[in-house]
Protein backbone atom coordinates (compact mmCIF):
# COMPACT_ATOMS: atom_id res chain seq x y z
CA UNK A 1 0.00 0.00 0.00
CA UNK A 2 1.27 3.33 -0.42
CA UNK A 3 0.72 7.03 0.32
CA UNK A 4 -1.66 8.61 -2.57
CA UNK A 5 -1.16 12.04 -2.43
CA UNK A 6 0.38 15.20 -0.57
CA UNK A 7 3.95 15.35 0.83
CA UNK A 8 4.51 11.91 1.26
CA UNK A 9 2.85 10.74 -1.93
CA UNK A 10 3.93 7.42 -3.32
CA UNK A 11 5.91 6.00 -0.09
CA UNK A 12 5.33 2.68 1.10
CA UNK A 13 2.92 1.67 3.99
CA UNK A 14 3.65 -1.14 6.05
CA UNK A 15 0.54 -3.69 6.53
CA UNK A 16 -0.28 -6.16 9.06
CA UNK A 17 -0.82 -9.81 7.71
CA UNK A 18 -3.23 -10.53 10.09
CA UNK A 19 -7.02 -11.63 9.34
CA UNK A 20 -8.72 -9.22 11.95
CA UNK A 21 -6.86 -6.03 9.91
CA UNK A 22 -7.84 -5.27 6.81
CA UNK A 23 -6.36 -2.32 5.18
CA UNK A 24 -9.06 -0.53 3.03
CA UNK A 25 -9.06 -0.74 -0.60
CA UNK A 26 -6.97 2.52 -2.64
CA UNK A 27 -9.95 3.36 -4.72
CA UNK A 28 -12.11 4.03 -1.10
CA UNK A 29 -9.52 5.90 0.22
CA UNK A 30 -9.26 8.22 -2.39
CA UNK A 31 -12.81 8.24 -2.53
CA UNK A 32 -12.35 9.09 0.93
CA UNK A 33 -9.63 11.72 0.73
CA UNK A 34 -11.61 13.41 -2.54
CA UNK A 35 -14.49 14.37 -0.56
CA UNK A 36 -12.24 15.78 2.47
CA UNK A 37 -9.55 17.22 0.11
CA UNK A 38 -11.22 20.98 1.75
CA UNK A 39 -11.03 20.04 5.22
CA UNK A 40 -7.55 18.38 5.85
CA UNK A 41 -5.07 21.67 5.75
CA UNK A 42 -4.54 22.01 9.84
CA UNK A 43 -7.32 19.46 10.79
CA UNK A 44 -6.92 18.24 14.26
CA UNK A 45 -7.76 13.70 12.81
CA UNK A 46 -8.66 10.98 15.31
CA UNK A 47 -8.06 7.22 13.63
CA UNK A 48 -9.70 4.86 15.68
CA UNK A 49 -8.90 1.14 14.99
CA UNK A 50 -6.48 2.53 13.21
CA UNK A 51 -4.43 -0.74 12.24
CA UNK A 52 -1.87 0.14 10.08
CA UNK A 53 -2.78 3.87 10.63
CA UNK A 54 -3.33 4.66 7.07
CA UNK A 55 -5.53 6.73 7.08
CA UNK A 56 -3.96 9.29 9.51
CA UNK A 57 -0.81 8.21 7.55
CA UNK A 58 -2.71 10.24 4.47
CA UNK A 59 -4.24 12.92 6.31
CA UNK A 60 -0.62 13.61 7.94
CA UNK A 61 0.76 13.87 3.93
CA UNK A 62 -2.37 16.07 2.72
CA UNK A 63 -1.40 18.58 5.47
CA UNK A 64 -3.31 17.69 8.88
CA UNK A 65 -1.96 19.51 11.41
CA UNK A 66 -2.32 16.75 13.97
CA UNK A 67 -2.96 12.96 14.36
CA UNK A 68 -3.93 10.64 17.07
CA UNK A 69 -4.01 7.30 16.53
CA UNK A 70 -5.75 4.62 18.65
CA UNK A 71 -5.31 0.84 18.61
CA UNK A 72 -4.76 -1.96 20.88
CA UNK A 73 -3.13 -4.18 19.37
CA UNK A 74 0.99 -4.72 19.60
CA UNK A 75 1.39 -5.42 16.34
CA UNK A 76 -0.37 -2.82 14.76
CA UNK A 77 1.04 -0.45 16.95
CA UNK A 78 4.71 -1.46 16.36
CA UNK A 79 3.81 -1.16 12.49
CA UNK A 80 2.37 2.16 13.13
CA UNK A 81 5.63 3.46 14.63
CA UNK A 82 7.27 2.24 11.91
CA UNK A 83 5.00 4.15 9.67
CA UNK A 84 5.72 7.49 10.82
CA UNK A 85 9.60 7.27 11.21
CA UNK A 86 9.25 9.73 8.40
CA UNK A 87 6.93 12.43 9.69
CA UNK A 88 7.56 14.82 12.33
CA UNK A 89 6.03 14.79 15.91
CA UNK A 90 2.36 16.27 15.13
CA UNK A 91 0.82 12.92 16.10
CA UNK A 92 0.56 10.65 18.79
CA UNK A 93 -0.33 6.80 19.44
CA UNK A 94 -2.77 5.66 21.97
CA UNK A 95 -2.40 1.99 22.96
CA UNK A 96 -6.00 1.32 24.59
CA UNK A 97 -9.37 -0.01 23.44
CA UNK A 98 -11.35 2.50 21.53
CA UNK A 99 -14.07 2.35 23.86
CA UNK A 100 -11.56 3.54 26.81
CA UNK A 101 -10.35 5.82 24.08
CA UNK A 102 -13.89 7.98 23.83
CA UNK A 103 -14.67 7.52 27.28
CA UNK A 104 -11.70 9.43 28.79
CA UNK A 105 -10.44 12.06 25.68
CA UNK A 106 -11.53 15.80 26.20
CA UNK A 107 -9.57 17.00 22.60
CA UNK A 108 -12.46 17.88 19.98
CA UNK A 109 -11.46 16.97 16.11
CA UNK A 110 -12.33 18.22 12.37
CA UNK A 111 -12.12 14.62 11.08
CA UNK A 112 -12.67 11.26 12.74
CA UNK A 113 -11.57 7.97 10.63
CA UNK A 114 -13.57 4.97 12.70
CA UNK A 115 -12.93 1.96 10.80
CA UNK A 116 -14.01 -0.92 13.44
CA UNK A 117 -13.89 -4.42 12.48
CA UNK A 118 -16.63 -5.58 10.19
CA UNK A 119 -18.03 -8.30 12.82
CA UNK A 120 -18.85 -5.95 15.70
CA UNK A 121 -22.81 -5.99 16.36
CA UNK A 122 -24.56 -2.54 14.60
CA UNK A 123 -25.51 -1.37 18.14
CA UNK A 124 -21.44 -0.88 19.28
CA UNK A 125 -21.14 0.70 16.22
CA UNK A 126 -23.84 3.41 16.97
CA UNK A 127 -23.15 3.47 20.79
CA UNK A 128 -19.49 4.02 20.00
CA UNK A 129 -20.74 6.61 17.27
CA UNK A 130 -23.10 8.61 19.59
CA UNK A 131 -19.75 8.78 21.59
CA UNK A 132 -17.87 10.32 18.83
CA UNK A 133 -20.58 13.66 18.31
CA UNK A 134 -18.65 14.67 21.55
CA UNK A 135 -15.34 14.77 20.36
CA UNK A 136 -16.38 16.09 17.56
CA UNK A 137 -15.66 19.90 16.23
CA UNK A 138 -19.09 21.73 14.89
CA UNK A 139 -18.48 21.31 11.35
CA UNK A 140 -16.50 18.24 11.51
CA UNK A 141 -16.77 14.71 9.93
CA UNK A 142 -16.87 11.13 11.12
CA UNK A 143 -15.71 8.80 8.35
CA UNK A 144 -17.06 5.32 8.85
CA UNK A 145 -15.75 2.18 7.32
CA UNK A 146 -18.46 -0.80 7.44
CA UNK A 147 -19.16 -4.04 5.77
CA UNK A 148 -22.16 -3.58 2.65
CA UNK A 149 -23.92 -5.96 4.80
CA UNK A 150 -24.07 -3.38 8.23
CA UNK A 151 -27.03 -1.98 8.80
CA UNK A 152 -25.31 0.53 11.32
CA UNK A 153 -27.92 3.53 11.80
CA UNK A 154 -26.93 7.20 12.85
CA UNK A 155 -29.31 7.25 16.55
CA UNK A 156 -27.80 10.97 17.34
CA UNK A 157 -30.21 14.15 16.44
CA UNK A 158 -26.89 16.09 15.57
CA UNK A 159 -25.61 13.69 13.25
CA UNK A 160 -26.57 12.95 9.91
CA UNK A 161 -25.00 10.54 6.85
CA UNK A 162 -23.46 13.21 4.17
CA UNK A 163 -22.86 10.80 1.33
CA UNK A 164 -22.55 6.93 1.52
CA UNK A 165 -20.32 5.04 -1.10
CA UNK A 166 -19.81 1.31 -1.95
CA UNK A 167 -16.28 -0.10 -2.90
CA UNK A 168 -16.68 -3.72 -3.25
CA UNK A 169 -17.60 -4.95 0.35
CA UNK A 170 -16.91 -1.63 1.46
CA UNK A 171 -19.82 0.68 3.09
CA UNK A 172 -18.18 3.80 3.56
CA UNK A 173 -20.71 6.66 5.66
CA UNK A 174 -19.16 10.47 5.91
CA UNK A 175 -21.51 11.39 8.99
CA UNK A 176 -21.36 15.40 9.59
CA UNK A 177 -22.78 17.58 12.47
CA UNK A 178 -26.25 19.22 11.64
Amino acid sequence: MKIISGSHKGQNILTINDSKTRPMMSIAREGIFSSLQFHLSDAMVLDLYAGSGSMGIEALSRGAKYVTFVESSDKCINIIHKNLVRFDTNFNIQKMSVDTYISNAFDKYNIIFYDPPFDFEDSKISDEILGLELLLENTGYIICHRHTKSHTQIESKKLEIYKEKVYGQSRILIIKKI
